[in-house]
């Protein structure tokens, strides 16, 4: 009798349970995953002709140390980093039990293959390359040796007395060896962030993430987080409005003509960030051009209105520049007073050159004018040289003939972007001030000044910070003086997010924290 009973309420339950199935599910299923979408201007997949093979906004690789919004390091993997009392070596202690994606630990072994390829990575040929040495970027190296499983030491020919600034962002990148192929190269990036690296669409220009769960900090909030390139940014912002993607974020993702738009929708948080990011007109200031008359690059400088620039075109989301370093920069950072002064100009220029200029070319590269209004400011400062007597062309090129241009030297100015994202003031200064530099060699800037060549090699061994920030100083203000390199103005970055998404910002590198980043339910 009882089994009957039993079978007749097992029926009756199971009757129940059909009529009231979705109920039922509804309470015991697990909550949906949470899907962070962000769109940018570009893509944040690199590939493997990369030293990182994503970027670093992505989150699935982090550094021994990280910059502060002031631009001062802080250590993140690595627990500390202390210099010898000679200055030559630097001993470098790592947080402990930092698993990688592949389930791998961080050890001083592996901190010494990571910064051994990074010093020997040729950015030129894009390729690990042991007759390469990074020189500018870590010093010169001489040493690298292993103390404990979570010690190892650094030594260099010189005293380097940055060097634990010069370990920030990409060249302090640490990956898993299982990343690398027999050349170094990363097939597979395993890195130790938030978010690890599954799969990129060539074809859609999506980069797609899921959570680590043993990340050192403790397990994210969100489930996967998806990185789209859209281009336009009429339809990206169109995609934030329609729901399609939950944030925009990166530099340049938004313009300042946009701003408002996203501020009278109410579904949106519109927030912004000042960044180490400086505008700059590069000019070829090589024999035969246009602006090797220093006289003709001052009239250039004194002919473009900042203030103007800033409240007109970029509606104030913007710092007029005061030195060709980012005013993020506090501690290296000083006013060398550029100013705007037409009718001086004027009488330079006729000064420098009796009779007609060459019209000198301002050349746009088309893939930034989706991120800033370049068109609008070059437009603006041909007008300007109209008035002084310089008759300047526009040309606009895609990003490849635009390089090309540069390394062949068919151009006069090159406006473009610039971001010191590790390092000291150095890490701009080598690259594009020092005769050698790379930047200045291969787009053709035709810097050469013995002066600065002294005062950017004196400042790398310098190991007093105050003598360092006066040779800083000497520097800025010889670039001012010369007009080798004119800034334009320091970029406030606009980002903005769905109002679901909680704790999402980004820091002086335009990185945001997505291990802190939630979606309300």
């Amino acid at each position: 009798m009882k089994r009957k009973v039993m079978s007749v309420v097992t029926v009756l339950l199971s009757v129940l349970l059909l009529f009231t199935g979705c109920s039922a599910s509804a309470e015991t299923a697990p909550d949906e995953p949470k899907d962070l979408i962000i769109g940018a201007g570009r893509t944040f997949w690199l590939g493997e002709g990369s030293n990182v093979y994503v970027h670093g906004s992505s989150n699935v690789w982090e550094s021994l140390a990280r910059f502060d919004n002031d631009m001062n390091p802080v250590m993140w993997l690595a627990e500390s980093m202390a210099p010898s009392e000679d200055g030559l070596t630097w001993t470098i202690k790592l947080k402990k039990n930092v698993k990688f994606h592949d389930g791998s630990t961080l050890n001083s072994e592996g901190a010494i293959l990571n910064l051994d390829r990074l010093y020997h990575f040729n950015t030129v040929k894009k390729e690990y390359d042991p007759a390469y040495e990074s020189v500018g970027e870590f010093g010169k190296i001489t040493n690298m040796s292993v103390v404990d499983e979570t010690t190892f030491t650094v030594t260099h020919a010189e005293p380097i007395p940055d060097f634990n600034t010069r370990l920030v962002y990409e060249n302090g990148v640490m990956f898993a060896s299982s990343s690398f192929n027999e050349n170094k190269a990363i097939t597979f990036p395993y890195g130790t962030g938030p978010y690890k690296y599954k799969e990129y669409n060539e074809q859609t220009q999506v980069l797609y993430l899921e959570k680590f769960a043993d990340y050192h900090l403790g397990e994210p909030q969100l489930d996967t987080v998806e990185f789209k390139n859209i281009a336009d940014p009429t339809t990206r912002l169109a995609a934030l409005q329609s729901g399609e993607i939950d944030v925009i974020s990166d530099v340049g993702g938004i313009l300042p003509q946009q701003a408002a738009q996203i501020e009278s929708d109410q579904n949106l948080v519109l927030s912004e960030q000042l960044v180490g990011t400086v505008h700059y007109y590069f000019m070829n200031t090589s024999e035969g051009k246009v602006f090797n008359n220093e006289e003709l690059r001052d009239a250039l400088s004194l002919s473009i209105d900042r203030d103007t620039i800033v409240n007109k075109i970029l509606l104030g989301y913007g710092k007029s520049s005061m030195s060709v370093l980012s005013a993020a920069s506090k501690d290296w950072t000083v006013d060398c007073k550029y100013q705007f002064n037409s009718e001086e100009a004027k009488k330079l220029k006729s000064e420098a050159v009796s009779g007609e200029t060459p019209a000198p070319i301002i050349l746009l590269n088309s893939s930034l004018l989706g991120r800033w209004p370049y068109q609008d400011i070059a437009i603006a400062i041909q007008a300007q040289l109209k008035e002084i007597g310089i008759e300047a062309q526009i040309e606009t090129v895609d990003s490849a003939t635009w390089t090309q241009r540069l390394k062949e030297g068919t151009y006069d100015i090159a406006p473009q972007p610039f971001t010191v994202s590790s390092g000291e003031p150095n890490f701009f200064f080598v690259r594009n001030a020092l005769s050698t530099g790379a930047n200045n060699v291969s787009r053709n800037y035709g810097i050469n000044d013995a002066d600065l060549d002294a005062l950017i090699q004196k400042v790398a061994v310098e190991p007093n910070k105050k003598k360092r920030q006066d040779y800083y100083s000497q520097i800025q203000k010889l670039i001012s003086d010369k007009n080798y390199i004119i800034p334009i103005w320091n970029d406030v970055t606009l980002y903005a997010t769905n109002k679901k998404v909680e704790n999402f910002a980004i820091d002086v590198t335009f990185r945001p924290d997505l291990y802190v980043v939630d979606i309300k339910e």
